[in-house]
């Protein structure tokens, strides 16, 4: 069969602060997967493009689109474990196995990621102090290496390659499908509980004692929104919200143990013209009314997807940002540095980027990934206009390197690549193991040209 050309297509991350145009193939079966790599010098490898920067855009070569490769090719209903190729996304798995009495451990924020995104970005959600990330429930994957060999890895089979592929970006090799381990639960509903809380440090000692009941229970999420423009005592004031899962005692009698699935397809949204409508008064006017029209409530029930996937009820959130979009600045601070937090939240003030969505989680263990994100303490994420940053965060960099934190890989596209090695030191460890199983030197993107992660 010969291998066709590919077509070329205009890209960007989910968050539009950066496009490429590129040559891109889709190709569905193995054989046809295998001839591609071998065809091409450099290759980026592409799931659902949700990445906020350059994580899955090109610096040269080709784009390898995985979403064509979308099957689940079986799940054990008796062990919860899911066999699945790396192009679907989490909503396909959800659809399948949600009202079977299973459900996927880790979600982050939106179900339309695919599980190959999933793990090479090792995503976490609302849920890390009991149940980490989403790499801790993979039993196993398929690797398509640069030299066309197809290989499968676990914690038990080749651990190094396993972990360096977890969380590696896909710089390690294509994931062709993975074993996931689900977990059970009762109904699709949660419960939830709601904080109104009048400062950041009544925020976070609210979250510290959550943290120590989710460390507990792997169905507890936590996540806290902060009003960032509240002046003096009342800044990081915020909501915070726990849910956890509903069994069928807490249901009223008329309500289904799995809600019908109603969720809307994607719509791609054209950006703003200009500026868009993200400012400094509307983010103010919208910080005030969100935190006074709120109120404190308890045992409020809610579906589990549209709990823990808000931004899939935003599509619209990066066109708001107008032509330049928005950056999302995420990092993750060890436990005793929580005066990180305020100092960012404060620096940005004062340098009139008050962000637009600050949200704060907090995180539970470390991964055995080198490049996995999470560490125990705290992870801040703000969305920021892309017209405002113009590298004006890098003391944000430093005050957080220093801190012993880190950015999130997945979701970065203005941190300072000189202080990637002192955010990851495990670093060079894991270029080790990427250049083993790279031989042929295929694998590449825009962020990790510009990070140096390969060098």
């Amino acid at each position: 069969m010969t291998l066709e050309h590919p077509s070329t297509h205009a890209l960007s991350g989910w968050g539009r602060s950066v496009h490429r145009s590129s040559p891109v193939r889709r190709p569905t079966f193995d054989g046809g997967l295998v001839e591609a790599v071998l065809a091409e010098p450099r290759i980026t490898v592409r799931g659902a493009g949700k990445s906020y920067g350059d994580a899955a855009l090109p610096n040269g070569g080709i784009v390898l689109d995985m979403t064509s490769r979308n099957r689940i090719l079986s799940f054990d209903q008796r062990e919860g474990v899911l066999i699945v190729e790396s192009g679907a996304l989490l909503r396909d798995v959800i659809d399948q196995t949600l009202s079977l009495g299973w459900k996927l451990p880790v979600v982050p924020g939106t179900e339309r990621i695919t599980i190959g995104g999933a793990i090479a970005s090792d995503v976490h959600g609302k849920n890390h102090p009991g149940a980490g990330s989403f790499g801790r429930h993979v039993r196993w994957l398929a690797l398509l290496r640069s030299d066309g060999n197809i290989v499968q890895l676990s914690a038990g089979q080749d651990a190094d390659a396993f972990w360096a592929t977890i969380g590696g970006m896909g710089l390690t090799g294509v994931i062709l499908h993975a074993a996931i381990q689900l977990q059970r639960v009762d109904t699709g509903w949660v419960v939830r509980n709601r904080r109104r809380t009048r400062s950041l440090d009544e925020t976070l000692e609210a979250m510290q004692s959550l943290a120590a009941r989710q460390e507990l229970d792997p169905e507890r999420h936590v996540i806290a929104w902060l009003d960032a423009h509240a002046p003096g005592a009342s800044l990081g004031r915020g909501i915070v919200d726990e849910f956890y899962g509903a069994s069928t005692l807490d249901l009223p009698g008329s309500v289904a143990p799995y809600p019908e699935a109603r969720t809307a397809a994607a719509r791609n949204r054209r950006s703003l013209p200009g500026p868009g409508l993200v400012s400094r008064a509307t983010i103010a006017a919208a910080s005030a009314a969100r935190w006074h029209l709120s109120r404190s409530a308890n045992s409020q029930l809610a579906t589990l997807r549209s709990a823990l996937c808000p931004l899939d009820r935003a599509d619209s959130w990066p066109a708001a940002f107008g032509r330049r979009g928005l950056i999302q600045y995420q990092f993750a601070l060890p436990p005793d540095e929580l005066d990180v937090v305020r100092a960012v939240l404060v620096f940005l003030g004062t340098h009139g980027m008050t962000p637009a969505l600050a949200t704060l989680k907090t995180f539970g263990f470390d991964s055995a990934a080198p490049l996995s994100f999470p560490i125990p303490g705290w992870t801040l994420a703000v969305d920021l206009p892309a017209r405002w940053v113009h590298g004006t965060l890098r003391p944000v960099d430093k005050l957080v390197a220093g801190a012993g934190g880190r950015v999130y890989l997945a979701k970065d596209a203005v941190t300072d690549p000189e202080l990637i090695p002192v955010m990851y030191p495990r670093l060079a460890s894991w270029q080790r193991t990427q250049r083993r199983l790279d031989p042929s030197q295929r694998w590449s993107s825009g962020l990790a040209e510009r990070l140096g992660l390969l060098t």
